[in-house]
């Protein structure tokens, strides 16, 4: 099991090089990170943007063009569209989100003519690194699904629960998130959580327990001192949030407030999907890639 981001790099430079399909590339962070996964052998590198744009920030950042396959698109639509097709051409080839809005390039993603989805839910998960915590954390869902149902999150988690197995985590610690640890019909989280977790109670593959209050989830000490005893409290691997406000305000403030590292990947879909936010260090691009690197071999 990966207890953090090193480890994952690691791991990915063992693997076969895969093909990175990068749409719009035009931003520091990412052709840096880009750059160092294609000089680490994890990936042969591809990009479709503003060539232009692309050529003249390759030359400011030092980055040499050989071994880069750039392909012109001025529009960001255009650019998503051929990104996609490219990921669809190429065998286990791994598609990045760089300058464009998420929404741009998830709208050619589960376009069913040339598209790249299943008949699964498409998910996002954030892996953390925190120095805080004692192993990666895996929180969902951040960027996609703004107000998923029971069933959509029954979804999520069976994403979550193959994606963190492939990571070696064979019996993972969900634990679906609120502000409280009791169920109150005032507020639907709880009533919900407790709903999942009576659904979910008979299966053998991971642990799963809530309504958890955030303290629970992640700390011993908090979890003794409310008197809760579960298998999950305090050891939480996964964190199900109620909604896409209260996931994506979590990991963007333990990034920018804690000093984690974070790494975004869209699940569900017939390749991995590299989904960060623009705002996201170099690093937390870098250990992206190298986490879809892993994933390819688990498509």
């Amino acid at each position: 099991m990966f207890r953090n981001f090193s480890q994952v790099v690691d791991d990915a430079r063992k693997l076969e090089t895969k093909d990175l399909i990068v749409v719009c590339p035009e931003d520091r962070a990412i052709l840096i990170a880009t750059n160092d996964a294609f000089q680490m052998g994890l990936i042969r590198p591809v990009l479709v943007g503003n060539k232009k744009k692309i050529l003249n920030l390759l030359m400011e950042l030092g980055i040499r063009k050989d071994g880069f396959e750039i392909y012109n698109a001025i529009e960001k639509k255009d650019a998503a569209l051929l990104g996609v097709k490219l990921v669809s051409a190429f065998e286990n080839a791994i598609l990045v989100k760089g300058m464009l809005q998420s929404s741009i390039l998830l709208d050619e993603v589960s376009n069913k003519e040339h598209g790249l989805t299943t008949n699964n839910l498409l998910s996002h998960i954030v892996v953390l690194d925190i120095p805080t915590y004692h192993k990666l954390l895996f929180v969902t869902d951040s960027a996609i699904n703004v107000l998923p149902t029971e069933d959509e999150k029954i979804e999520i988690i069976n994403n979550t629960f193959k994606f963190v197995k492939s990571l070696g985590n064979y019996k993972p610690k969900f634990a679906l998130i609120s502000s409280i640890e009791v169920v109150d019909k005032n507020i639907p989280s709880t009533v919900e959580a407790a709903n999942i977790v009576k659904r979910l109670k008979d299966q053998d593959d991971y642990y799963i327990g809530g309504p958890f209050s955030i303290d629970v989830a992640i700390n011993h000490e908090s979890a003794k001192t409310k008197g809760v005893n579960h298998v999950v409290a305090g050891d939480a691997d996964v964190l199900i949030f109620p909604n896409i406000e209260s996931g994506n305000t979590f990991y963007k403030s333990t990034t920018f407030l804690a000093n984690s590292i974070p790494a975004g990947l869209v699940l569900g879909a017939s390749n991995p999907i590299v989904l960060t936010s623009r705002s996201d260090s170099y690093k937390s691009k870098l250990y992206s890639i190298a986490l879809a690197v892993v994933s390819t071999d688990l498509q």
